[in-house]
């Protein structure tokens, strides 16, 4: 098979980059370890500067509000610790004007059905990277194996949008430029039919406490998000008995925890244990990267599904520059790494610097 971009991981970076790439003119074989729908770990809260635009942009704004998510218009921020609570702006709205929050599932597999239904994209799912090679001439081979057995892809380009672990950052040797170890877990979980702290939910909380933050999303289908960001140090008590600690370190934030309780839990509870901070090099001849696999911070800040479909748009107007040879592949990509940077570069320098202690937001 011939493609011009074979995009490793159909989340959200590697289905923004692909719905875009395909009316563009670009062949695209797109393909996910993974079935549809189906959950992946993720903080599921972004912004109107972010990947509710891009939605936006994509004409999917419309299905993805059908679902029952309400606009986030301000944000609730209370003090476990001093018990004040007050009510702010909405963060980075942009011109959409408010912010969302979604889970996973519905999202993915609507990005994901978008991108298939896409002209010059096709969309194999439950399809891994067996091996790939880049000095295959003009261009990458790449072995894939699925449902249908194994079969060989042949490719101007390969990327990797296949998260933290990327096995294309691995087999195409991606320098990491920094790397930080891990400060915080998280864990999270879903309720139905918990009220906003004035009654209907408009607005995100930020619950914080010692070093610690309890977030609120008011989610999709009468659901709210709920987690919880702690120390690292804390892990290993954590772990012992995650729904136990997780309900008792809720009932140490009463702004939340009372209707925390009122509401009825969905689901199972959901941890992301501890990982390194890491921002990779973007791209090399033939492969780029996007989203987790090449820039991935701690979840508490919430940033990585805004970054993903931001960051996808960017290298999407590098690869369609580059493969339709207005301008050559260092300048294209080079250019991608710029724009990558400017955006999301300190932004990975404050998750590091306040996670390592959140009191330091107190300051």
């Amino acid at each position: 098979m011939d493609v011009d971009v074979l995009i490793v991981g159909a989340r959200i970076g590697g289905a923004v980059l692909a719905s875009r790439l395909g009316p563009a003119g670009v062949r695209v074989l797109l393909v996910d370890r993974g079935a549809f729908p189906s959950p992946t770990l993720s903080t599921h809260f972004f912004r109107g500067s972010g990947l509710a635009g891009v939605l936006a942009e994509l004409g999917l704004l419309d299905e993805v509000l059908a679902l029952g998510s309400p606009r986030l218009v301000c944000e609730h921020d209370h003090d476990a610790l001093m018990g004040t609570s007050e009510v702010a702006h909405e963060e980075d709205p942009g011109e959409l004007g408010f912010n969302l929050s979604v889970r996973r599932e519905p999202l993915d597999a609507l990005l994901v059905r978008h991108a298939g239904a896409s002209e010059g994209v096709t969309f194999l799912d439950r399809t891994t990277l067996v091996e790939l090679a880049l000095d295959a001439g003009p261009g990458v081979r790449a072995r894939l194996a699925g449902p249908a057995g194994e079969r060989d892809v042949n490719a101007r380009a390969v990327v990797g949008a296949d998260g933290h672990a990327s096995k294309v950052a691995t087999l195409v040797g991606a320098a990491e430029r920094e790397r930080a170890e891990p400060s915080r877990v998280m864990y999270y979980r879903y309720v139905r039919g918990m009220d906003g702290p004035h009654g209907t939910p408009d607005g995100p909380e930020f619950s914080m406490g010692d070093d610690e933050l309890v977030y609120a999303f008011p989610s999709d289908a009468d659901l709210t998000c709920l987690a919880l960001s702690l120390p690292v140090g804390g892990y290993p008590i954590v772990r012992r008995d995650p729904g136990r600690s997780f309900a008792e370190r809720l009932a140490a934030h009463p702004a939340i925890a009372p209707r925390y309780l009122a509401a009825e839990p969905v689901g199972r509870l959901f941890g992301c244990g501890p990982r390194p901070s890491v921002v990779r090099a973007p791209w090399g001849p033939g492969w780029s990267l996007v989203g987790d696999a090449a820039m991935y911070q701690d979840p508490w800040t919430g940033a990585g599904m805004d970054n993903a479909s931001v960051h996808a748009t960017f290298l999407a107007e590098a690869l369609t520059a580059w493969l339709s040879g207005s301008v050559p592949e260092d300048e294209a990509m080079g250019r991608y790494a710029e724009r990558r940077d400017a955006h999301a570069l300190e932004g990975f320098h404050d998750s590091v610097g306040f996670g390592r202690d959140l009191n330091q937001l107190r300051a």
